[in-house]
């Protein structure tokens, strides 16, 4: 394997980083919002349960830093060794287990997010 390979793998990784960001981004402000004025019971559940998905976010996020970390550090390593070592190796698995575990945590997040906005389409139903 060239030492190249793991660094290629970059780009793709910034853009999961600035996607899930964003997400952080967007849902802290509707929390603001949500929690700017007085709020019933239920907005505060929904606050709450928006807030468990700006956790989820930020793990995600770690772990996309970490495998981003540990790609670059995957090439370094095999770049300034004659020969791909096992370091390289290993840490270039360490870096996709940890970009694996970032996409399990994106994909519950995005089913959790349904949830939380099927129960927002249902209470405003429920209220008029």
């Amino acid at each position: 394997m060239m030492w190249y390979l793991p660094i290629t793998i970059l780009p793709g990784l910034g853009m999961l980083i600035f996607s899930t960001t964003s997400q952080m981004m967007t849902i802290s402000t509707e929390v603001g919002n949500l929690l700017s004025t007085q709020t019933t019971g239920f907005q505060h559940k929904i606050a709450d349960m928006k807030i468990k998905q700006i956790q989820r976010l930020t793990y995600a996020s770690t772990l996309l830093y970490f495998a981003a970390g540990a790609y670059v550090l995957s090439g370094i390593v095999g770049a300034l060794m004659s020969n791909y070592t096992t370091a390289s190796h290993i840490t270039l698995i360490v870096g996709t287990l940890a970009l694996l575990a970032a996409l399990c945590l994106l994909v519950f997040y995005s089913f959790r997010t349904i949830k939380i906005r099927r129960l927002q389409f249902d209470h405003i139903h429920l209220t008029e």
